[in-house]
């Protein structure tokens, strides 16, 4: 078992709720699943035995951990990575630049929990495919579309539609703001936000105290898509 790599076709999913959920949303891109010798009287376990063979089922703690490093992990899949398109008709999360893998892991979560599936990440950017952003993602990562664009106006140049930059520079309210579709909220990196050339006329910024510099950003992406949610009534 080798560490992991950025550069190798597959990955893994840490944990019996994240293997469950790909199970559930992508059983042919299993690759194998692995249990460790504590994890075997457990009720995932027997749950995950419901879903696959007994003989796709290597029993390896040393092989968890040297994937899963200090965190807690009784179950491990490693899995084939995939591309996928995001659909043209529904609306979508784009975050450029994202380099914390557990911040991206989050905004994929927050997503699904908000009902909406579609997720571009412009490079560069973390791996979607990171152990850490998939365990952080807690499964959602199965559950939605992921799709990867060397820049933004890469991203516009397939995905043509109303944007909204989500900036504190020349920005209406979010609450003044009509968010039309189908359309992109855009968000920035962790560190530097967005850059002034993505600015348009949709510009948004989420009101906030003075006591505070500024939200996290995966805190924002959560405010923005549950107004989202509001707004379409979800």
């Amino acid at each position: 078992m080798k560490n992991y790599s950025k550069e190798q076709e597959t990955s893994f999913a840490i944990g019996f709720f994240s293997v469950i959920q790909l199970l559930e949303r992508h059983p042919e891109k299993v690759v194998s699943i692995y249990v460790a010798e504590d994890g075997i009287e457990s009720e995932g376990y027997r749950k995950i035995l419901s879903m696959v063979p007994k003989n796709r089922i290597i029993v390896s703690s040393k092989a968890i951990e040297r994937i899963s490093k200090k965190e807690n992990g009784h179950v491990m899949a490693e899995f084939r990575k995939w591309q996928e398109d995001l659909s043209p008709k529904e609306d979508h999360l784009v975050m450029v630049n994202p380099m914390d893998k557990g911040n991206l892991g989050n905004a994929m979560r927050s997503l699904l929990a908000f009902g909406f599936h579609d997720l571009a990440v412009i490079e560069p950017c973390a791996d979607i495919f990171d152990p850490k952003t998939v365990r952080a993602s807690m499964g959602a990562l199965f559950h939605i579309r992921v799709e990867r664009f060397p820049s933004f106006e890469a991203y516009l140049a397939k995905y043509s539609r109303n944007y909204y930059p989500f900036v504190l520079r020349k920005a209406k309210p979010m609450h003044e703001v009509s968010f039309l579709s189908p359309l992109a909220l855009v968000f920035g990196n962790e560190a530097a936000g967005l850059p002034e050339t993505i600015d348009n006329e949709n510009n948004v910024r989420i009101e906030q105290s003075d006591e505070v510099d500024s939200l996290n950003l995966t805190t924002s992406i959560a405010i923005a898509l549950y107004r989202l949610r509001m707004d379409r009534g979800y």
